[in-house]
């Protein structure tokens, strides 16, 4: 992973990001016409968006008390289905499409409906929104309903926009260097099932993830429902996972970036979560096993852990049945409950293709 053309050790300012847009030819000009006379790609349409490494550091997230949002919706969604909208299951297990409803334009009352649908859908797909016009304060103080905001501890966010993670794919553009195309990577398939920053004290719950500019076909994300795979285990197995907990750390990933000349805005951190939790509104059971920074199971010898390790993701990777995808469209939001899922990107699109997703994600409680 490269950072030697965007990482910064303090914010640049505008005129700065101007010069270096424009040497790194983003955007098209009369210059960027090639010998068949045909126009160059545009560059991005939200260039106030495109990612920097800034490498400030913040103090470590501390616990504190939480209110999910959720605990005060209505059980009808009244303030979230409004007179005109409508609503439907993108599968029985999981994920709900909604039209008619600007995400701008909920009330408190409305995003608290939106928590608990959330949590009981695990996705929720909004089309058509003008979320990405509205600019980053409002888009933040809506998330902001929903608890204190995430910082990434190493990625790219917006000038000055920390709480907003960046995922950027252009392999045109020279500050993206990190970026390979699928047949480059070292694994077959570009799954990989996880779920945010499970190794916080108080990992994310409700994450908005809004597309700016989308490839026409791939680059979807694809989502699992960890409530659901719980609730297909035998009651004697659920038995036998009761009061194990996981070990989690984003070690590798923090020293991964500072060895890359990278962001390391945190401490590194290691955590027990239980393996089985309880939503705190639902009051549902969930499955909470992932990839990434889940390493573990504290206790067990690692050929033990291994073998159950392995068998819980396999559940949750072979469950078609309770899975989904999302294609993006400029527009388009996804709303889900990072408690209640697992999901992985897919870099299935052609590799001169420009994917632009903003993530903001709200930090929910302690697993219990």
């Amino acid at each position: 992973m490269s950072y030697t053309t965007t990482t910064v050790e303090r914010l640049p300012s505008k005129e700065e990001i101007t010069n270096r847009v424009s040497r790194l030819r983003l955007v098209g000009d009369h210059e960027d016409k090639v010998d068949t006379q045909e126009t160059a790609r545009p560059g991005p349409k939200y260039p106030q968006y495109l990612p920097v490494w800034d490498k400030t550091k913040f103090p470590d997230w501390e616990e504190v008390p939480y209110t999910d949002p959720g605990s005060r919706a209505t059980k009808d969604k009244k303030n979230l289905f409004l007179h005109g909208s409508t609503h439907r299951q993108i599968t029985p297990a999981i994920g709900e499409e909604i039209e008619g409803v600007q995400l701008s334009q909920l009330t408190p009352e409305g995003l608290d409906d939106l928590a608990l649908l959330a949590a009981e859908r695990g996705l929720l797909v909004f089309r058509k929104q003008d979320f990405k016009d509205i600019g980053p304060e409002k888009q933040l103080e809506i998330v902001r309903h929903f608890g204190r905001l995430h910082i990434h501890p190493t990625m790219g966010h917006p000038e000055g926009y920390p709480e907003m993670h960046v995922v950027y794919r252009d392999p045109k553009d020279s500050t993206i260097s990190r970026y390979v195309k699928p047949n480059e990577v070292q694994k077959i398939s570009s799954v990989s099932w996880h779920a945010d920053h499970v190794a916080e004290i108080q990992p994310p719950g409700i994450t908005f993830f809004f597309a700016l500019e989308a490839p026409p076909a791939g680059g979807d994300t694809i989502f699992a429902s960890a409530t659901e795979a719980y609730n297909r285990l035998s009651e004697e197995f659920k038995k036998r996972l009761e009061g194990l907990q996981v070990v989690h750390t984003n070690k590798d990933m923090l020293a991964h970036s500072e060895a890359s000349g990278g962001p390391v805005r945190f401490s590194p951190k290691e955590t027990l979560h239980p393996l089985v939790r309880t939503h705190p509104v639902t009051g549902e059971k969930i499955l909470a096993i992932h990839g990434g920074h889940a390493t573990r199971i504290y206790g067990y010898k690692q050929e033990e852990s291994d073998y159950l390790f392995n068998f819980l993701l396999d559940v949750l990777a072979k469950g078609h049945d309770f899975q989904t995808r999302v294609h993006y469209e400029e527009g388009t939001v996804a709303v889900w409950d990072n408690r209640t899922v697992i999901h992985s990107a897919l870099y299935d699109f052609k590799g001169d293709e420009r994917r632009h997703v903003v993530r903001i994600a709200a930090m929910a409680d302690k697993p219990k």
